[in-house]
């Protein structure tokens, strides 16, 4: 009822406003038409829709009407009775980064997510490739990020619009990951840089203190930057308490959270501090409806902290020796060959020691962790999608599909994977489709909101005005596929 009634109001305002086009300046207009127009922000859809684009933007949308003609333009593009959304916004994307791997340091072996350019070229093409048009890195080198700006913005590279943290603060030493700074004028010069480099945020890492978040929050909002966090011991609630901006991860997992003998049985379990087994183990004790949990949902929901959730990192990590049935190999191709030798074996390893039965009790702790991504939602916490990956594609449906098995309608996942994004990166003009908004969008030939696996059918991706055929994206892959590491 609520999408039939308003088409026809949209098409009434859409249609005062094709006049205006034939009478403007339209030598650089493309207009895409015969479509069926897909906005997750006003759950609506606009049947033989189309759009009017101009410099990057979105100028005019509107509804073919038998007795007016459609709007001067440049360029014609029929699509055909496709549909069309805005392009999906992945707010956890590691796009600059290698495969974990183990190198040798002063006689010492270290942990290393080193990239490469190749690499970053590869997988920023194929996430464009899959309908990413706009993504956030909330961790990475610096240099390579701003590197990836400064080519994309010189139109030498090909992928999502970028913005991003720089090194985590973390006391594990991570080669082209973390730093560790000492004093606090150490934090306050490796701030700086990170923000020299075009950094938006700071990444406060498990590993540190509540004096070092709390330093960490207070010194980067000095700075003008926003505080991310990817937080283990600490608590949510000590981090919001704090005025956190952003919080990642389905892993709430502070013993400050749970009560009574919930949390002195887990605290028992986590004596051996090399374990993952907290990663299941602290949704086998949560309880939801506790004091803690309660206020922590209230106050993530009244200061709009934004949290993106990444439920296929807790899946990935329950499911290690399933991940040949959840990611297909076919599906693989969003990865450099480089990165498909390794990633399922480097996903295993946590678990190497795991037995049958705790396997079994770590996947019966997925619905849990989807419960508490609905409860978050239903508080009216701000969340948005994100892949915990280095490219977008089966990750990213993947995460959308958990989202709606929560108990989200597509319609509702679609917001997240758009506006929602947009959102949480501030992103005031992009993730609608909508006059005045950034022109970036994909075009589909099945209809998501109706099945979301129709993400998969997406044969076009406009960004910003400029589109791109996916299978020309897909055959520019075959050029960067020979690199080794």
């Amino acid at each position: 009822m609520k999408n039939t009634l308003s088409l026809s109001v949209i098409a009434t305002l859409f249609s005062l406003t094709v006049g205006a086009a034939t009478d403007s300046n339209n030598a650089d207009t493309v207009l895409y038409h015969n479509a069926t127009l897909i906005n997750p922000a006003t759950e609506q859809q606009l049947a033989d829709g189309w759009l009017l684009v101009q410099d990057g933007r979105i100028v005019q949308i509107g509804q073919q009407q038998a007795s007016a003609s459609l709007p001067v333009a440049a360029k014609l593009i029929d699509l055909q009775d496709h549909y069309v959304m805005p392009g999906l916004i992945d707010v956890h994307l590691h796009l600059t980064a290698g495969p974990m791997r183990v190198e040798m340091q002063d006689g010492k072996p270290v942990i290393t997510l080193k990239g490469h350019s190749e690499l970053t070229r590869y997988h920023a093409i194929s996430t464009l490739a899959t309908g990413v048009t706009t993504a956030f890195s909330p961790a990475g080198e610096p240099a390579a990020n701003a590197e990836y700006m400064r080519q994309q913005q010189a139109g030498n590279w090909q992928g999502p619009k970028l913005s991003y943290a720089g090194f985590v603060f973390e006391p594990t030493p991570i080669l082209g990951g973390s730093v560790y700074p000492k004093t606090v004028a150490d934090w306050q010069a490796e701030i700086a840089s990170q923000k020299a480099q075009g950094a938006k945020y700071i990444k406060l890492y498990q590993g540190l203190s509540k004096d070092e978040v709390a330093m960490g929050i207070r010194l980067a909002q000095a700075a003008g930057l926003k505080a991310i966090a990817h937080l283990d011991s600490v608590s949510w609630q000590f981090a919001a308490d704090l005025g956190i901006d952003a919080l990642t991860h389905a892993l709430p997992t502070s013993a400050e959270l749970l009560t009574g003998d919930s949390k002195t049985a887990y605290l028992a379990e986590r004596k051996n501090p090399h374990s993952g087994r907290f990663t299941y183990n602290w949704f086998k004790h949560a309880d939801y409806d506790n004091a803690p949990m309660q206020r922590l949902f209230t106050t993530l929901a009244q200061q709009q902290t934004r949290i993106d959730l990444t439920l296929v990192a807790n899946e990935m990590i329950y499911f290690a020796r399933e991940l040949e049935t959840l990611y297909p190999e076919p599906d693989m191709w969003v990865f450099h060959p480089q990165m498909r030798k390794s990633w399922r074996g480097a996903l295993a390893a946590p678990s190497y020691d795991w037995t049958a039965e705790e396997v079994a009790t770590a996947q019966q702790q997925m619905p849990k962790v989807q419960q508490l991504f609905k409860r978050l939602y239903d508080a009216g916490v701000p969340l948005a999608i994100g892949t915990d990956s280095v490219a977008s594609g089966p990750f990213y449906l993947r995460e959308l599909q958990l989202s709606q098995t929560a108990g989200l309608t597509n319609w509702q996942v679609l917001q997240l994977a758009t506006v929602g994004g947009a959102r949480h990166l501030d992103l005031a003009e992009t993730g609608q489709l909508a006059a005045g908004y950034v022109a970036d969008f994909i075009v589909l030939t099945t209809n998501p909101v109706t099945d979301l696996n129709a993400l998969t059918t997406v044969h076009t991706v406009v960004q910003q005005g400029k589109a791109h055929r996916v299978d020309a994206l897909k055959a520019e892959l075959a050029n960067l596929s020979n690199i080794e590491l």
